[in-house]
């Protein structure tokens, strides 16, 4: 049984709230396709279509209009319930799947932006290096 006041301190403890960031490719990749902030926040918010080990994950992405099937896709660094960076995106007529080698460049990066404190994810966004996604009201 747990002391009533150790939950008590649990309830007062508020959730840790889940941010959304992408690399400025990814945003560019975003705007060609057309593909609203929403529609990123379902993305990362659904169940992976893939688990690539090192923190980074495949995701489905609709095209607005369409479905996920042959729309695009994205390598996402992902700490469930904490942060999302939205690293790479490509269309599935534009090739299958990452390489090995563009894989393993991406684990890395997702290693170091997982890592990251929230201040220093703060003045990556201030510099430019990363933007953050706001989740819709």
């Amino acid at each position: 049984m747990v002391p009533s006041a150790i939950l008590n301190t649990m309830s007062k403890t508020p959730p840790p709230q889940l941010r959304v960031f992408a690399l400025k490719g990814f945003a560019r990749f975003a705007r060609r396709m057309r593909v609203s902030n929403e529609t990123l926040w379902k993305t990362v918010l659904s169940p992976p279509d893939a688990d690539l080990g090192g923190g980074v994950y495949k995701f489905r992405i609709a095209r607005p209009g369409e479905g996920t099937r042959g729309g695009g896709r994205a390598l996402v660094a992902l700490k469930v319930g904490r942060r999302a960076v939205l690293m790479f995106g490509w269309e599935k007529k534009d090739m299958e799947n990452v390489t090995s080698k563009e894989l393993k460049v991406y684990r890395l990066l997702a290693k170091r932006y997982l890592e990251f404190t929230d201040g220093e994810m703060s003045v990556a966004v201030n510099d430019g290096t990363l933007l953050e996604i706001r989740q819709p009201l």
